[in-house]
């Protein structure tokens, strides 16, 4: 009997649940982020995904969502792991789950946040390792106020300083003299403004362009710094020039200057000038870090070259240890060695995992989002290593008031995932308000088992493992489904970003003798030929284990043509067919990457596949076109009815999923794909029949995002 997703798939219902568990993912599914990871998927339409690939056709799938299920007969396996969102919904499913990622920062990850874990216990290593470092920490984060009080310092703001190579003056690279103000200016204007002349904090409003230093009354324009799209002038001599051409002359990195902070008087917020205790504690910090750097506790590993690396090393970052301030590095290494000396394996890893969203909050990649909202831009806010010439230094031990702290994220990431872990709930939608329906899940304190052997005896009920999942040692035909999310093949090269990870937990976890991540078998390559081959081999090996009437579900959109082509060659030529095909809600409405993208694209395309047979039918390109035009259609009016915005570039995604479910009924592989290599100047134009009435508006506009996090609580 076909499964229900062979037939039909809810994608409206989905897409609503999507839309919101997008706004607040780490709220609605905490376990999937006690730790950074890269276009994690969301968990509402993976289990969708898994309850439509266990269910018959007849099941009633929407019912089932929010039903007690145990499907402990199916076996699962998700190929690229990733933060482990396959392998949590399935656990919860009640199903048999094998994990594997080729990256062994995925399996440190999913260990740590499936493990069985005894609140009562982690809690005393928390307070354990506060009693043994806070007030170390926090030494290092202490100002003294005007009144001679000491009071702690939420964020220090620095500004990347060059000397000019015409006058060799000393230039800040300011991008605006503005540093701080709302995430919402319209709701509440005011701003910080940094003077040019005495450098004093002003008071002034986010759109100014006329401020009066209230110290030293220099007249200045608020918006104007000294960098311009990579162009400094310099303020001393007018000389301009580009930095990237500076930066090729020298071999470190920019040094950096302390010219505000942001202190906590009596609870009160108070933005203020660096004084002459701060500068003290700057020396203290110089000479602590001499003292670790001359014992080689903070080890030397290089950035390798890369396309998501490349960047920094443009900036002369030549090692990993370069992207911290002295000052963190000092805080890093203690939390590392608290964390060493832990004995129990599986709370080593979580702890590893808080550092992790240490080490993302706390370094001079980060920048200020202003007031209102979480204030610190972790590094990967943009999914890139992208340098910063005004970067944030946040308090890494914290106070009720910061922002990605050590004791912040321990509540926000560490508890909530704890406590969603044992009671996992799923959202339901009423009158546009969020209901969390409880006791409908399999918690979450999986046993996971050592080797696939253990697995394979009806031991554990969830097996991780890492390395090349083109090579596994999972038996022939034992695999009921295997869903997953593949990368993209020229976007985010998720070994280069977990590196930046990997060299501290390497530390404490010893994870590899190597110094990276990087592996020739990852399925990620800026060549589209390369990546299909990749790619066909994992699919490969799925087809392998994969019983014969099982399925290969995956989730997959992309921009480019060839992104097309190259998933559709590896899925031919590892001996799949696609069935069907729907687009569904997957990207955050204000994602920066969507934001920033020509076209952007908010939907994921599901791919269904099973193993190719003798199928035939007579080859029709009109007809392929015209049919994949018409079933492409029905589903975006399904979204736009359900209230989801679909873009030119979504409606893109719909049909070229329609065009490979259709191509796979000619059965002739070398036709299908010169026909999709060679059809791209078609599609295009069929676009526009796409475009369906959307008067509605979507249920939660980016315009309106800080509105309705109101919903959600």
């Amino acid at each position: 009997m076909k499964k229900y997703i062979e037939k039909d798939f809810p994608i409206g219902f989905l897409s609503q649940l999507a839309e919101r568990e997008s706004w607040r993912k780490e709220i609605y599914r905490p376990v999937y982020y006690i730790h950074k990871w890269w276009a994690k998927r969301l968990g509402s339409v993976f289990r969708g995904i898994i309850l439509a690939a266990c269910s018959d056709e007849s099941a009633d799938i929407l019912k089932s969502y929010y039903s007690k299920n145990c499907f402990s007969d199916l076996t699962v396996f998700d190929p690229f792991m990733g933060s482990g969102v396959t392998v949590g919904e399935a656990a919860k499913l009640g199903c048999r789950v094998i994990g594997r990622d080729i990256n062994p920062m995925s399996s440190v990850i999913v260990r740590a946040s499936l493990a069985k874990y005894k609140v009562d216990e982690i809690n005393s290593i928390f307070i354990q390792i506060e009693n043994n470092i806070k007030d170390k920490i926090q030494s290092l984060y202490k100002t003294k106020l005007d009144n001679g009080k000491l009071t702690d310092v939420l964020y220090y703001f620095w500004v990347k300083i060059l000397n000019c190579p015409n006058c060799e003056n000393e230039t800040d690279l300011f991008k605006s003299r503005i540093f701080s103000k709302n995430a919402v200016p319209k709701k509440d204007p005011s701003a910080r403004a940094v003077c040019p002349g005495c450098h004093g904090i002003n008071h002034t409003f986010y759109d100014c362009e006329k401020t009066i230093c209230s110290i030293c009354k220099t007249i200045y324009n608020p918006q104007n710094g000294n960098i311009n799209g990579g162009t400094v002038s310099c303020p001393h001599c007018s000389y301009k020039f580009k930095l990237v051409e500076y930066l090729k002359k020298t071999d470190q990195p920019l040094n950096h200057k302390l010219y505000a902070k942001l202190v906590l008087d009596e609870g009160v917020k108070v933005y203020e000038k660096p004084n002459a205790y701060d500068f003290k504690v700057l020396d203290q910090v110089k000479s602590e870090f001499e003292l670790l750097s001359s014992s080689k506790k903070i080890p030397f590993v290089s950035i390798k070259k890369g396309y998501n690396t490349n960047q920094i090393l443009k900036y002369n970052y030549k090692s990993w240890d370069q992207m911290f301030s002295p000052r963190q590095l000092i805080c890093i290494h203690l939390l590392c060695d608290e964390i060493k000396q832990l004995s129990d394996s599986h709370s080593k890893q979580l702890f590893s995992c808080l550092l992790s969203g240490i080490l993302e909050f706390n370094n001079m990649f980060c920048t200020f989002k202003g007031e209102g909202t979480g204030a610190v831009r972790h590094i990967f806010a943009h999914h890139i290593l992208k340098t910063e010439v005004m970067p944030i230094e946040a308090n890494i031990w914290g106070t009720p008031k910061s922002s990605g702290s050590f004791s912040t994220l321990y509540k926000s990431r560490i508890l909530r995932s704890l406590d969603y872990k044992s009671n996992p709930f799923e959202l339901q939608l009423k009158n546009r308000k969020s209901l969390k329906i409880s006791n409908i899940n399999i918690p979450l304190n999986c046993d996971i088992a050592g080797n696939y052997s253990d697995f394979r005896k009806n031991g554990p009920s969830v097996y991780i493992s890492h390395g090349d999942s083109g090579n596994t040692d999972i038996e022939n035909l034992s695999v009921d489904m295997v869903i997953t999310d593949p990368p993209f093949f020229d976007n985010v090269h998720y070994s280069q970003l977990a590196d930046f990870f990997y060299y501290w937990l390497n530390q404490i976890l010893n994870i590899s003798d190597d110094e990276t991540t990087r592996h020739e078998a990852e399925v990620q390559d800026t060549d589209a030929d390369k990546f299909s081959e990749k790619l066909c081999s994992v699919f490969s090996e799925c087809n392998r284990v994969l019983k014969n009437e099982g399925l290969l579900i995956f989730t997959y959109h992309h921009s480019r043509h060839e992104g097309w082509t190259a998933v559709y060659e590896a899925i031919r030529k590892a001996g799949f067919i696609c069935v069907q095909s729907y687009p569904v809600k997957a990207e955050m409405s204000v994602s920066v990457s969507v934001q920033q993208a020509k076209t952007p694209i908010h939907l994921d395309l599901i791919l269904v596949c099973r193993k190719s047979g003798n199928e035939k039918a007579e080859f029709d390109a009109g007809n392929i076109l015209r049919t994949s035009v018409e079933k492409a259609k029905t589903q975006i009016t399904e979204l736009t009815r359900s209230e989801i915005k679909v873009s030119p570039g979504d409606s893109k995604v719909a049909l070229m999923g329609r065009i490979l479910c259709e191509l796979g009924k000619m059965a002739d592989m070398e036709k299908e794909i010169n026909f999709l290599r060679n059809v791209e100047e078609e599609v295009n134009p069929l676009l526009s029949d796409l475009i369906v009435s959307q008067e509605q508006k979507i249920a939660y506009p980016c315009d309106t995002y800080p509105d309705q996090l109101q919903l959600f609580e």
